[in-house]
Parts: C-alpha cells; sequence; structure tokens
C-alpha cells in the first residue's frame, strides 16, 4: 500500500516542500509511478522520521548525507577496486551514490530503490544513535573529572 506526499507530510507534521528538499538533497529517492506522482511506502515514512529524529539531534542535512556516503556500497556490490575508480554513481565523498543524480537516469534512480545499497541507509540511523550515546557518555565523564 502506497500513500501520497501530501499525507507522509501531515503524518511527519512537515511540508510537501521539505520533502521534496530531501529527494533534492539526495537523502531518499522517491517511487514514482507512471503518471509521474511520488509513492510512498511505509518503509519510506520510516525513513523520513529517522532523517526527522537525526535532523532534531544536531545532525544537518549535510551531515546525513556524508553518513550515508560512508555505506560502502562497492563492498555491498561486490566491485573490484580498479572498476570504482570509473564508477559514475560515485563522484564524491560527501553523498551517497544514489544522490549522484547527473550521473543516473531516472530509471536506474528507480532501481536503486531495490538495492541493498539503499536500504542499509537505516544503519545511519543506527550509527548516529551509538555516536550520540558514545559522545554523551564521554561529556558525562568528562563532567565527572572536573568536579
Amino acid at each position: 500500500m502506497t500513500m501520497k506526499i501530501g499525507i507522509v507530510a501531515k503524518r511527519l507534521g512537515i511540508s510537501i516542500r521539505t520533502i521534496h528538499m530531501y529527494e533534492r538533497e539526495g537523502l531518499f529517492v522517491s517511487q514514482k509511478n507512471s503518471a509521474g506522482t511520488r509513492d510512498f511506502t511505509e518503509r519510506d515514512v520510516e525513513w523520513l522520521m529517522e532523517v526527522r529524529r537525526m535532523i532534531k539531534t544536531s545532525i544537518g542535512i549535510a551531515g546525513i548525507r556524508h553518513l550515508l556516503s560512508l555505506v560502502p556500497c562497492w563492498e555491498v556490490k561486490g566491485c573490484r577496486y580498479d572498476n570504482r575508480k570509473g564508477c559514475s554513481a560515485i563522484v564524491d565523498n560527501d553523498a551517497p551514490c544514489w544522490a549522484n543524480k547527473s550521473n543516473l537516469r531516472d530509471a536506474a534512480l528507480q532501481e536503486c530503490r531495490q538495492c541493498d545499497v539503499y536500504e542499509l541507509r537505516f544503519s545511519v540511523g543506527q550509527l548516529r544513535q551509538r555516536l550520540h550515546i558514545r559522545l554523551k557518555t564521554a561529556a558525562e565523564m568528562a563532567g565527572f573529572k572536573n568536579d
């Protein structure tokens, strides 16, 4: 079952323009039907909720994009090192492979939604939670030493 962007925006308490911005910034790949309308799955909504959580905990869009770029697509896909240098999807270290839209066709972007690398985006949220816990613990320990 899919839902339209207006319903998703209402569920998340954000504007449709914000969702469009997240897409433009490479934080997710939208699923488009034959008419070009965006359809969202429950999994898409879960990811957008995670994006909102990260933003609310002081990780900006550029930071999220950078964390997503750390997902080693070449390992997941089994690419050889020499092929990686010429890969059209990997053009910089600050964006995930699916965000390099200038090197991908719309059809390829839809394929990205099915890719194991794209599915690993949820690990980034878990990484953020682990880092936050470690940083909080380190900060608490630093405060404890000062007493």
